[in-house]
């Protein structure tokens, strides 16, 4: 890495990388399809630092593919 962005991360207590992070992930759970995000409880931004300060980003649509693949063989 940069030295010179090493140093400004350490300057700022990794809260700049930290808020870039939260914001691409807002970004990705914007993108998701409509019924998947209507299975997102609460607010995006606020799913977002929880994602980012778990380090846990999970996979929405593999795990709806999922819940239906096991819902069609359960009939």
């Amino acid at each position: 890495m940069d030295p010179k962005v090493e140093k400004f991360l350490e300057d700022n207590n990794m809260t700049y990388l930290y808020l870039l992070l939260a914001n691409l992930e807002v970004e990705r759970l914007s993108n998701l399809p409509f019924t998947v995000k209507k299975q997102i409880k609460g607010k995006i931004t606020n799913k977002a630092l929880e994602h980012i300060a778990a380090n846990n980003i999970p996979d929405y649509v593999m795990q709806e593919f999922e819940e239906e693949q096991t819902s069609e063989i359960e009939e």
